[in-house]
């Protein structure tokens, strides 16, 4: 089973208005409404790839009724905290017109030492029962920035591996808690490493320096470019030709839940690899956040490329 933590969900409203601008008024040619935050992106993927799942985190108010409703109708187990606080609404508008996407965040409810204390109870008894934990998106108000360390010691103490995705602060901290698995875009990266890197030989020693502080495997998203991944077997590089694309919003998500979904079967790694990857390529062919198909899952994994440095 994958057990997703997704502390700062929100519902996710996706609006595709033509020649977006700032300060008109617009009528969208499409909506969807999800439950959203990227944890639960990489709960309905890993889903769709037929892996069982249980997702958990902190919900409220009727925006928390609205996920609740959506996970069970995804079959989804719903493991998540109840809080005082209304869950937040995140909105994003793609311009199939000039291609871009704007996105407008909420930061979410603050939750309260009683509601942390109440989810870590639950946390400690639900990750028995998991094959692999993820960790995705940033950390709610009034939540401490070991937060996700904490987790990690959790998972680990009942022999869990735990792939995390953050950025931020919320990343360098938790770094130092040796996380199974870390997912940092270049910018990320650079955040942690405290440089800019313009060169993929950069990328690739920055990754081996983290992986050699204790984290197992460490994958560099590059967008279109692909993936830098460095192992204790060794450093890969990831490609795959071009592609047209709809939406990238939640093709990192997706990567962690293809990832998730092959390490929980035992896979090796480089499978795990071309797994996540294809199915972030998969997640670009549609509007609705962090979604792919079966079908085309298989399509890119037979598309991407994989060699050793």
């Amino acid at each position: 089973m994958i057990l997703t933590v997704t502390l700062n969900p929100a519902i996710d409203k996706v609006y595709e208005v033509e020649s977006f601008a700032i300060g008109d008024v617009f009528r969208p040619r499409g909506m969807w409404a999800t439950a959203g935050g990227k944890g639960l992106n990489v709960s309905r993927v890993a889903s769709i790839l037929e892996a069982k799942v249980m997702a958990t985190g902190f919900l409220g108010g009727g925006n928390g009724q609205f996920i609740r409703t959506r996970l069970k109708e995804l079959g989804i187990i719903d493991a998540f905290t109840e809080i005082a606080g209304d869950t937040r609404i995140c909105i994003a508008i793609n311009d199939p017109v000039f291609d871009t996407s704007t996105e407008v965040l909420e930061p979410g409810p603050e939750i309260s030492p009683e509601e942390q204390e109440k989810f870590l109870i639950n946390f400690r008894n639900i990750v028995k029962e998991a094959d692999i934990v993820t960790i995705s998106g940033s950390l709610p108000r009034g939540v401490p920035i070991d937060f996700y360390g904490e987790l990690i010691e959790i998972s680990r103490e009942y022999g869990k591996r735990l792939l995390l995705d953050t950025s931020g602060q919320a990343l360098v901290k938790t770094l130092e808690y040796r996380p199974f698995m870390i997912k940092p875009n270049t910018t990320e990266l650079e955040a942690v490493a405290g440089r800019k890197m313009d060169l993929e030989e950069e990328i690739l020693e920055a990754a081996r320096r983290i992986q050699q502080n204790g984290v197992q495997l460490v994958c560099v998203t590059l967008g279109a470019q692909g993936c830098i991944a460095v192992t204790g077997e060794g450093a890969f590089r990831l490609k795959a030709p071009p592609i047209e694309t709809i939406s990238t919003v939640g093709s990192g998500d997706s990567f962690i839940a293809g990832c998730a979904v092959s390490l929980a079967q035992g896979k090796p790694t480089e499978d795990v690899l071309k797994t996540g990857m294809a199915c972030g390529m998969a997640n670009t062919q549609f509007a609705r956040t962090g979604y792919v198909s079966r079908e085309l899952v298989d399509k890119f994994y037979n598309m991407v490329t994989i060699t050793r440095y």
